[in-house]
């Protein structure tokens, strides 16, 4: 919601849109009280002051038959922006249910709704307005909901494109496999998605249909020729072009900058609306990469036994004055097959943003500008989000800081594990609840049936550290981070968590990057250790090297700010 507003704002700073904005803000309120603020009855004629130029009586001076253009436009407009909802009403209520249905269920109802919108295509809507026309007596309110008929095929073609893109993302399925109902995964899954491509195709078809609706008026249909309107003056001024000029600056004035307007802020509407979507984090190409040798020789590769491999990684982002502001700097380490390794520093040294960027998953606005990380050889910051999603989860998982924040509140344990499992692993839903109910087993779940079939609100804190870790599990990666698995615990579940990783490290040969500002945890469980302060790695090795003799005065202040942890070398080892 916070990028959505932001990207808005970001929109509307141009010039261009708050300008459309205002104009549009202001013919529409011009409009609607043109009977206070036009000076002169719209209808009122005055044969000796016709064609006059503007003047202090006639601000835009008069008509032919000297009626004053300056009321005929406040008169005349506001009854085509208010006609020009109607078809995009009617669209919007036939094609968007429609769309949703045919791009989600796909088969014969998609078949089936595709067949009657190309029927709509091919129909020639002037000529059936005109025939409607006809029939109903030049019916305004029956012609603008028969062009909304007819226009509603480009709104479900552009619903029905989005809803099929979505139907394809992960959580949609994980919302199949939780037993949504198809009404609450349309409403809630696939809708949003939706929403931005429908804004921009709903303001272009007012625009669009604004200019049908003057067209008519121009040929003298659908509104009454005792009632001003945009079309008839558009039409009055053309017959008069060669002696008056004049008279088709205003309204064609008037039509080009509401037509633009809408349009510019459309436009503008659709970039806020898709503002939430994570932005590529790959370096910019544009940008010199400061890791590559002028010779453009590239450094050597990782050691071959590596898992996982973080190579002088840059991640920036944009600071007060437009300039960017580093928050990791050319951090590199390695991690071994089964090792435990741990990433310690205070709040706000850029380890949570290290570990974020592993997986791709730095927030809005920052970005990685330069440095590779490899797992097992492929470099994760060169695939695109498709890309990453096969690996995030089946290859590389994680366990986030706040379980509670990672468990989604509305569906059960089991349900969610099972999507996740169905997810990664490919294997139908009894299969996956077998495989749960031994994941949480395997994290130490004393009576795992009664466990999966709660929601996250009824459970403990440790026990939903615990789900977090199984569902981290699910897709059994080769790598597991975890942010600040124990922060929200008491000392005696801590000790239980430290416990479980350890387990799953021998047990499976798990390689674990442990974030933590907790040098104790770190003293229990890792065994090598890095250091950050303020972006950049201080200070790395064995965790009894760094803990028992720290070389850098950072890493000193932090080991004397911990109980539990000697501060002279040669002292007993007492972790925990």
């Amino acid at each position: 919601m916070t990028s959505s507003i932001t990207a808005l704002r970001r929109a509307l700073a141009r010039p261009a849109v708050w300008v459309s904005l205002i104009w549009l803000i202001g013919i529409s309120v011009a409009c609607a009280l043109a009977s206070v603020l036009a000076p002169i009855d719209p209808l009122e004629q005055d044969l000796s002051n016709s064609f006059s130029g503007p003047g202090a009586r006639h601000w835009l001076g008069s008509d032919e038959l000297g009626r004053d253009i300056f009321s005929r436009l406040l008169h005349g407009g506001g009854g085509l922006l208010l006609t020009a909802l109607i078809p995009v009403g009617v669209s919007l209520l036939l094609a968007v249910p429609g769309g949703l249905l045919a791009g989600y269920l796909s088969g014969w109802v998609d078949t089936a709704s595709t067949f009657v919108v190309d029927i709509l295509f091919a129909l020639p809507g002037l000529v059936v307005v005109l025939a409607i026309a006809a029939v109903t007596d030049n019916n305004l309110i029956v012609m603008a909901i028969s062009f909304g008929v007819l226009t509603s095929g480009a709104v479900f073609r552009v619903v029905r494109t989005s809803t099929a893109a979505a139907r394809e993302l992960p959580y949609v399925d994980a919302a199949l496999v939780s037993r949504l109902s198809r009404p609450r995964i349309l409403a809630r899954h696939i809708l949003p998605n939706v929403t931005g491509p429908l804004i921009a195709q709903a303001v272009v078809q007012y625009s669009g249909t604004f200019l049908f609706l003057t067209s008519l008026s121009f040929l003298g249909l659908g509104f009454s020729p005792e009632t001003p309107s945009w079309g008839q003056m558009t039409l009055d001024a053309a017959n008069n072009l060669d002696q008056h000029p004049w008279l088709m600056v205003p309204v064609g004035f008037a039509l080009t900058a509401t037509v633009l307007a809408l349009n510019l802020v459309g436009n503008a509407l659709l970039e806020a609306v898709s503002g939430h979507r994570r932005p590529s984090q790959l370096p910019d190409p544009r940008r010199p990469v400061p890791d590559v040798p002028a010779d453009g020789v590239a450094p050597p590769g990782p050691a071959s036994d590596a898992v996982l491999t973080v190579d002088r990684l840059h991640v920036c982002y944009p600071g007060q004055d437009g300039s960017d502001r580093a928050v990791v700097r050319d951090v590199s380490f390695q991690l071994q097959r089964g090792e435990v390794f741990g990433l310690v520093g205070e709040s706000g040294s850029g380890k949570t943003t290290t570990a974020l960027s592993i997986l791709g998953l730095v927030p809005h606005p920052g970005r990685v500008t330069s440095g590779r990380v490899l797992l097992r050889g492929e470099d994760l910051l060169r695939l695109n989000e498709a890309q990453l999603r096969k690996v995030r989860g089946s290859r590389i998982g994680l366990v986030a800081q706040e379980p509670m924040a990672a468990l989604d509140p509305f569906f059960t344990v089991g349900s969610q594990l099972d999507e996740m499992i169905c997810l990664h692993r490919r294997v139908r839903r009894r299969e996956a609840r077998r495989i749960a109910l031994s994941l949480l087993t395997r994290v130490g779940m004393p009576d795992p049936v009664a466990v999966a079939g709660r929601y996250p609100h009824q459970l403990s804190g440790g026990i939903a550290q615990r789900v977090a870790i199984a569902l981290a599990l699910s897709g059994e990666p080769d790598v597991l981070v975890a942010d600040e698995p124990t922060a929200a615990l008491d000392v005696t579940v801590q000790a239980e968590i430290i416990d479980l990783l350890l387990h799953l490290r021998e047990e499976s040969s798990l390689t674990l990057l442990l974030v933590t500002h907790d040098l104790g945890v770190v003293a229990d469980i890792c065994d090598r250790v890095a250091v950050m302060s303020d972006g950049r790695l201080i200070e790395e090795g064995t965790t009894e090297a760094v803990l028992l003799s720290p070389a850098q005065e950072y890493t000193r202040t932090l080991v004397a700010a911990t109980p539990r942890l000697p501060v002279e070398a040669g002292q007993e080892r007492s972790w925990g």
